[in-house]
């Protein structure tokens, strides 16, 4: 109660420990494993930080406390990131929102900002973002940062840390930095543990006009074999599904589905009939999983992601099917990573 009432002492309506909000932030609909959901422990208290100064006497007050600290923005992780494993006071960092700058030579932007409204800044230009994720439409470029890997742009470019950045400013609680090159990595997929990212900068890419075509295949090694044939400078992301799946998805949105099919979105026109594939995010990468959990009728439903080769793809998507049928689904996103097809 003592450290509660510190933080309502020096932040003011800027915390929040009430009931009603607690409960909002002790929980994601997105983050779809049972045995994850199982690991929250409390939230004490919410500090929504708005600028910098408050990031800096947030980090420095509440480790004092000997309190630990979950950055927060929109809460659509799929694997954890956001649960506290021990009471924690959340900063949530919508309010530190915006955008810097803005040119062909990158985007400058603070965590809050939704990656939808840096698309939108981008796209207005001519420009692009190299890599983003497939929830863009609701997640923070913070926590893409701070959670995220892939997404868009991955049959390109691969990792967005490996390609897309050019600098975080980091806040933790022994000092200030600001990182860039191979530093990033300390940075990338912690979840705020090296610090809080309190300022992004992003490389960016020409905008290119894309559009999606439907692949149709009877037999998987003659879609595997396809995958190398792809030119990285004019396809922008490539999906497999199989049928169920596909099905499962689409609905009625796609009139013939094949037993395997490949979806591409492409600046150039490629093999296979042009269709409408705006759901596709809800196929993308981390989407898939959160679409599948709330389609499928299983109770304890989870999702483990492999990055495998093309012909390890086929081996295991093979001897799956063989065992089990149709009551497998089948999913992979196609990326570039380390040079390699994936």
């Amino acid at each position: 109660m003592i450290s509660l009432q510190s933080l309502e002492k020096e932040f003011g309506d800027k915390f929040d420990s009430s009931d009603q909000t607690i409960r909002r932030y002790s929980y994601s609909p997105y983050l779809v494993s049972p045995v994850i959901n199982k690991l929250w422990n409390k939230v004490l208290g919410i500090i929504y930080a708005e600028d910098e100064d408050d990031v800096k006497h947030a980090i420095s007050l509440v480790s004092s406390l000997g309190i630990s600290i979950v950055a927060f923005g929109s809460g659509t992780s799929t694997i954890g990131q956001i649960v506290p494993l021990k009471p924690s006071i959340m900063i949530d960092l919508k309010k530190m929102n915006g955008i810097l700058q803005a040119d062909k030579e990158g985007i400058a932007v603070k965590p809050g900002t939704t990656v939808l409204d840096i698309l939108k800044t981008l796209r207005k230009k001519g420009l692009d973002l190299m890599v983003y994720p497939s929830s863009f439409y609701m997640s923070t470029i913070g926590g893409y940062i701070a959670g995220g890997d892939v997404g868009i742009g991955s049959f390109q470019y691969g990792y967005y840390f490996d390609a897309g950045i050019k600098y975080f400013k980091l806040i933790g609680s022994v000092k200030e930095k600001t990182i860039s090159n191979s530093d990033v990595f300390g940075v990338a997929q912690a979840a705020g543990t090296t610090g809080i990212v309190t300022e992004i900068g992003l490389l960016v890419s020409e905008k290119n006009d894309w559009k999606d075509y439907l692949l149709r295949f009877e037999n998987l090694m003659d879609l595997v074999k396809l995958l190398s044939e792809f030119d990285k400078n004019t396809v922008r992301r490539i999906t497999i599904e199989d049928d169920i799946t596909l099905r499962k998805i689409a609905g009625n949105r796609i009139e013939k589905i094949g037993k395997w099919n490949l979806m591409v979105s492409s600046s150039k026109k490629v093999s296979g009939e042009e269709v409408d594939l705006r759901f596709l995010d809800e196929l993308a990468f981390a989407a898939i999983y959160v679409t599948m959990s709330k389609l499928s009728n299983l109770k304890e439903y989870f999702y483990e992601v492999r990055l495998l080769t093309t012909e390890e793809f086929y081996y295991v998507v093979t001897e799956l099917k063989g065992i089990l049928g149709n009551n497998v689904f089948i999913h992979g996103d196609v990326m570039t990573i380390n040079g390699k097809i994936i």
